[in-house]
């Protein structure tokens, strides 16, 4: 592989771990779901896509074509990403306001972080479809290769971590 293809790679990794990680730590940590780690859960697709393009051996059009996709929704992306934490810090202020507090008092804020959230997986659902349809049969069977073992591995690590039984 030549060297401004690797750049080219790098690159596209560096934005899509940026965009991904920017989706996953403010909602996955508040959601609980950190417990599983990065790509676990209903995400995984998400959290892989830098490993993903990168195992999928792009063509330097390809390529350019996942960077004018990411560049595409970034702004939406970003948008999004503010507009949910403002949410979670919305609900956090109510949360540890002074005087009573019920339920039914939370339900606007939980209602617009569920909405947004939501907003955020289809757009992050747009986005693997339109770096989907770019690869080539071979690379996608390739990236699927790749997808299963990082589940095996991820799975293998839990195992690794779990408290031993007597």
């Amino acid at each position: 592989m030549s060297r401004p293809q690797i750049h080219s790679i790098g690159f596209v990794m560096v934005i899509a771990l940026v965009v991904v990680l920017g989706a996953w730590t403010p909602t996955r940590a508040q959601s609980g779901m950190h417990r599983h780690g990065p790509g676990g859960g209903a995400g995984d697709a998400g959290m892989m896509l830098p490993l993903l393009v990168r195992s999928a051996g792009l063509s330097p059009e390809q390529d350019a074509k996942v960077r004018e996709i990411l560049a595409a929704r970034r702004a939406a992306s970003r948008a999004l990403a503010g507009d949910l934490r403002q949410a979670q810090r919305d609900l956090s202020d109510k949360l540890l306001a002074p005087g009573p507090l019920k339920d039914t008092d939370l339900q606007p804020q939980l209602q617009r972080i569920a909405q947004l959230r939501e907003q955020r997986l289809q757009e992050s659902a747009k986005v693997m479809l339109e770096v989907r349809a770019l690869l080539t049969p071979e690379q996608l069977a390739r990236v699927a290769q790749v997808k299963d073992r990082l589940r095996q591995l991820r799975a293998e690590m839990r195992q690794l971590f779990e408290p031993a039984t007597p």
